[in-house]
């Protein structure tokens, strides 16, 4: 009886141990709409992910998706793990890119002398809800340099197509009322736009890419991309 009692001490310390080791982990997990843009990035189209979750070795999370099965990830976001192992694309473009960008962008936004380009779909949700992300740029002296990518099917496409054939600006982005002709220059330029984008594993808006090729995915690096462009050119305090 009292070894009973001792060994069952032992298995409720055991699993109260195991327990700390999950939580702790699954803290260090990636979120589901980070490994989405990542595996979506290497797969070239948009991968859902159903769940993102530790698997008890330090470091390491698995990853179901619904299209193309089953995954590990480093909680990093280096490496993606399935049979074999694949090295994720780095956040970063080289200045060839950076220069792409500067001559497809669709409108500005701001007349800081820093800026940002945003890469971002029509259809969007977390793109066009974004006044009040804006607003936080333009407060801290950001530009807005935005580049029209209708990733998400058809109807973008006509819509981006019209805001470039009409130069449409902030205000038909954000409205959603997108009219005026189509024009062929713009469907090429839209198509070339989707084809650079889609060749990095860009295909994910909002994509952030700052001067110095930083790519940051997703609304909710926001914060990240302002204290970055705000720490440039700052000269580091003497000790």
């Amino acid at each position: 009886m009292v070894k009973f009692f001792i060994m069952k001490k032992g298995l409720i310390a055991l699993f109260i141990t195991l327990l700390s080791i999950s939580i702790a982990s699954a803290s260090n997990c990636p979120s589901i709409e980070s490994v989405e843009k990542q595996i979506s990035g290497i797969f070239k189209k948009r991968i859902h992910v159903k769940a993102v979750y530790p698997i008890g070795i330090e470091g390491f999370c698995r990853v179901i998706t619904a299209e193309a099965g089953n995954f590990f990830i480093d909680t990093q976001e280096k490496y993606l793990v399935q049979g074999l192992i694949f090295k994720l694309p780095d956040r970063q473009v080289d200045k060839d890119f950076l220069n792409f960008l500067e001559r497809a962008v669709d409108f500005k936004v701001g007349k800081g002398k820093k800026y940002v380009y945003v890469i971002v779909d029509p259809d969007c949700k977390a793109c066009r809800n974004s006044s009040d992300k804006i607003k936080e740029f333009l407060k801290n002296g950001i530009q807005l340099k935005f580049i029209v990518a209708p990733f998400s099917g058809k109807e973008a496409e006509e819509k981006a197509y019209k805001l470039v054939c009409n130069h449409g600006g902030l205000e038909m982005f954000l409205s959603g009322n997108y009219r005026g002709k189509v024009c062929s220059e713009g469907k090429l330029k839209v198509w070339s736009v989707m084809d650079k984008l889609k060749a990095r594993g860009l295909v994910d808006t909002p994509v952030f890419i700052l001067p110095d090729g930083k790519v940051y995915l997703g609304a909710e690096n926001v914060e990240k991309v302002i204290e970055r462009l705000k720490s440039r050119g700052k000269k580091p305090s003497a000790n």
